[in-house]
């Protein structure tokens, strides 16, 4: 009877141990099926996020292009308007110089040949003063007509300049209008990506994330890395120029011996240096792999120096980034820009303007991430700059 109590009694408890047990695979599956469902989601909003940060990007970037016009447009009425003036204040000197003329020719009548010849005067004198006083006349007339064709003229070029500026006010309120909206639908989405990301935070897991972002960093610039070496030992075979929209590009004027430049570089952005090269992230633990710029929000972000734009487009953990590469396998990096001005291909002076600063990729900070990496690796920046 022991021996059998015994034994329903552990039937007992194997039956309870054995419903717990399907009770927590239950429980898993479900939290499984969350942790999925919430994943595609945030997937999808990264993907939109994406989509919306290329569109501000573009907006900005033809914000920026409109503003230049805008002020080489004011620049071309300030010479005009400059121009004007003085040709107006030269004209009322010869109304001035002109009216005399009239006076004098109305209090003292020019005379004629007889009235000449009856006071004596020499004729060979006579036809020199009447010539000259003619001559004088006719001198002045036609200076008059010149600067009223002038005076026409500019005022039509006046004209069709402030015609240009109101186009252009015009088109830069749209653009604005526009980047405003964007902005807004930015926003909206980083809301709906805190309130997913919440769910699923936790440091392993943002850890992973940020590791993967750098791996596919390096990875990108690897492979940038054996693109250009590829590029220059076809182009060194075949021996030719780099041709840039229809024009020779002079390579050697973008070339600069950059391991030159240690402690020489300016900094691409003004701001604050707020996380250092190397120094660990609170929240993971992980270490930074460049610096960290806090900017305001527009600011422009400038080459550390002379190049080729290998990559500019938005890539997940850095938003709109943009690489440089200076020769030698040194490239420099500029993520989290709110709008890239420069595209693939193009050859930047050092001290361009490549970029606006941002707060791209899901950051939250307005600024711009800067590395600098030798043959794909990173190094301090702040140890190359002035």
């Amino acid at each position: 009877m022991f021996l059998i109590i015994s034994f329903s009694l552990g039937a007992g408890e194997t039956d309870d141990a054995k419903n717990n047990l399907t009770e927590i695979k239950k429980q898993i599956n479900l939290i499984d099926k969350e942790i999925k469902k919430n994943s595609k989601v945030k997937k999808g909003l990264n993907k939109s996020l994406k989509k919306h940060e290329k569109e501000i990007s573009a907006a900005k970037k033809e914000i920026y292009k409109v503003k230049k016009k805008q002020k080489a447009n004011k620049k071309k009425l300030a010479k005009l308007n400059k121009k004007l003036k003085k040709l107006e204040a030269e004209m009322n000197e010869r109304k001035k110089l002109q009216n005399e003329i009239l006076y004098q020719s109305y209090i003292k009548p020019k005379p004629g040949y007889l009235q000449l010849f009856l006071e004596g005067e020499n004729p060979n004198e006579v036809s020199r003063q009447v010539n000259y006083i003619g001559f004088l006349t006719k001198a002045q007339n036609e200076n008059i007509l010149e600067i009223n064709k002038t005076k026409e003229k500019i005022t039509a070029t006046k004209k069709s300049t402030k015609k240009i500026l109101k186009s252009v006010s015009k088109l830069r309120k749209e653009k604005e209008k526009n980047a405003k909206k964007l902005e807004k639908k930015k926003k909206a989405k980083k809301i709906t990506l805190n309130k997913i990301t919440k769910k699923l935070k936790s440091q392993k897991s943002k850890k992973l994330k940020l590791e993967q972002d750098e791996k596919k960093l390096t990875s990108l610039v690897k492979n940038l890395m054996l693109k250009l070496k590829a590029e220059e030992k076809r182009r060194k075979a075949e021996k030719k120029d780099i041709i840039d929209d229809k024009k020779v590009v002079d390579i050697k004027a973008y070339k600069v011996n950059f391991a030159k430049l240690k402690k020489k570089l300016n900094l691409p952005v003004k701001g604050k240096v707020v996380y250092k090269y190397n120094s660990k992230r609170w929240d993971t633990g992980t270490r930074w792999k460049g610096l960290f710029i806090k900017a305001e929000e527009g600011s422009n972000v400038k080459s550390v120096a002379s190049g080729q734009v290998v990559f500019s487009d938005w890539l997940r953990g850095f938003g709109n980034i943009i690489i440089i590469d200076h020769g030698k396998n040194y490239m420099s990096l500029y993520g989290n820009n709110d709008s890239l001005l420069k595209q693939k291909g193009d050859y930047i002076k050092g001290g361009e303007v490549i970029a606006l600063s941002g707060n791209s990729g899901g950051n939250k900070y307005n600024g711009l991430y800067y590395e600098l990496r030798h043959n794909g690796k990173p190094f301090n920046p702040l140890k190359w700059t002035k």
